[in-house]
């Protein structure tokens, strides 16, 4: 398609242009009233050493070193199908994601939900977030950890609302208009095409219509002249 073919065709069938845009509008409209917003909440829990590390009267903050490798096996677990099949148990549709947080260079666990509605969302971080206490236990049960030797967790921050998030509104608007504008275009292009070709054929037809009626004038001229010729001859 030549840039120049394709602006002409738009200037010439420029009503068939503010159709298209009026429609795509309506397209884009209704595709972000259906989609609905999504809400998301965030929570942090922080890795702690045991007893034993700290020492009596120790600061446990001052012993995380060494943390991260045991909070990554907890992160491990939640990606599990066990795990996600109980995520989905208690909040169906919540989609959770648990990993680390790699911006704090510590053992701190981050844990990111989105749901259809506010009440899932919290709902789904908190039952994750309180699960975690338990997953570790149960981890360090299996490797016979016992009494003041086993680490511990405790909740940094956790979203007691959710936020809104409007990307899949959006989203869903910018396909539609894409969408939209881009049928327009080729649409506009066909229709166009098949105008201009419908025109010249007509064209065509009428040089050769007056073609013919030419040539039978001239023959009729012509009639006349030859018995003139014939008389003179005879």
């Amino acid at each position: 398609m030549v840039l120049s073919e394709f602006v002409g065709a738009i200037r010439r069938r420029w009503y068939l242009a503010v159709v298209g845009i009026l429609l795509t509008g309506v397209l884009g409209w209704s595709a972000s009233a259906f989609v609905a917003p999504s809400y998301t909440a965030r929570g942090l829990v922080l890795m702690l050493p045991s007893k034993n590390a700290v020492g009596p009267g120790g600061n446990p903050f001052l012993g995380l070193g060494g943390l991260d490798l045991p909070a990554r096996v907890v992160v491990a677990y939640y990606t599990s199908a066990p795990a996600q099949e109980a995520i989905a148990e208690v909040t169906p549709g919540a989609a959770v994601t648990v990993s680390m947080e790699e911006s704090t260079r510590g053992p701190v666990i981050a844990i990111d939900v989105s749901a259809d509605t506010e009440a899932s969302a919290i709902e789904a971080l908190d039952f994750v977030a309180g699960s975690i206490p338990e997953t570790l236990a149960r981890l360090q049960d299996e490797v016979n950890a016992k009494g003041n030797a086993r680490l511990r967790s405790r909740p940094l921050a956790l979203d007691e609302t959710a936020a809104v998030d409007s990307s899949g509104p959006m989203r869903a608007l910018i396909l539609a208009v894409g969408m939209g504008l881009a049928m327009t275009a080729v649409l506009i292009y066909a229709i166009d095409g098949i105008i201009l070709r419908r025109r010249l054929a007509r064209e065509e037809r009428t040089a050769e219509a007056m073609a013919r009626r030419v040539t039978d004038q001239t023959d009729e001229q012509r009639q006349p002249d030859d018995r003139v010729v014939q008389r003179l001859r005879g």
